[in-house]
């Protein structure tokens, strides 16, 4: 009798464990390809989306995603003449006790986002000719923007070559800086004060486009052709994050997932 009763009780268990893997598998798929649409409706199709290990349903009874993880592609039309900016980098989005609302914040974010050369040199061109005042003024000065993978360094030209400033991009304390390793007017050093305000303008137009206030610039390396920099946040309401850098990523909650009210 005695063993006829376990059997059963393990039966019981083990269609219960068989139905809770269904079901988990199916939410995953099903947040998963509601996401992605949304992000194929954007136009960035290829983005991919998962949940990680822990279980979506532990997450969802506390009104929560524990963890997500998107890898979404550019969707950058970048104007080099019309010094204009549409769509958005390539970008990887580590998020961890999203919370299940209308208005979701992220209790932890990471995000490495890589930027290519023209977006710099547009985003440092507007910068520039925010600063001076004058919209010619950006395209006058600033001409030309590499990158040195082997240096780690950012090369800018201006004038159409009538001097370089050579900048070594670095995170110090959660904000973006650029430190001159060298800059030559001609034959001729540049002043300090110049350099600097150079640097300064620099620094504030790339943390505008991809930290804002909310979040923190932990890293920063040149690649060919390109930067990546790693941020992250804490406390992030999500909302607030994608009305500033144009909405990227979909933020709302499905709308068959529960909701904290």
């Amino acid at each position: 009798m005695g063993a006829r009763v376990w059997r059963v009780v393990l039966i019981v268990l083990v269609a219960l464990l068989v139905l809770a893997l269904l079901v988990e598998f199916g939410l995953r798929w099903f947040m998963s390809s509601q996401m992605t649409k949304q992000f194929d409706e954007q136009g960035a199709e290829g983005a991919s989306v998962s949940f990680g290990a822990t279980p979506l349903l532990f997450g969802l009874a506390r009104g929560e995603i524990s963890e997500m993880n998107m890898d979404t592609p550019s969707t950058l039309t970048i104007d080099k003449e019309a010094k204009t900016i549409e769509g958005q980098p390539a970008t990887k989005i580590h998020m961890e006790g999203m919370t299940m609302s209308q208005d979701p914040v992220a209790r932890s974010l990471q995000t490495t986002t890589t930027l290519p050369t023209d977006y710099l040199l547009v985003t440092l061109q507007n910068q520039i000719a925010e600063r001076s005042g004058q919209d010619m003024l950006g395209d006058i000065v600033m001409t030309n923007l590499t990158t040195n993978d082997a240096e780690d360094v950012v090369d800018v030209e201006f004038a159409g070559g009538l001097f370089t400033l050579t900048l070594k991009p670095e995170a110090r304390d959660g904000a973006l800086a650029f430190e001159a390793t060298g800059s030559k007017l001609l034959a001729w050093d540049l002043p300090e004060e110049v350099t600097n305000q150079i640097s300064d303008a620099l620094s504030e137009g790339l943390k505008n486009q991809v930290a804002g206030d909310a979040m923190r610039i932990d890293r920063v390396d040149v690649g060919a052709g390109d930067i990546t920099i790693d941020i992250s946040g804490e406390n992030v309401k999500l909302n607030e994050m994608g009305e500033q850098f144009g909405g990227a990523a979909p933020t709302e909650a499905p709308a068959t997932a529960p909701a904290n009210t």
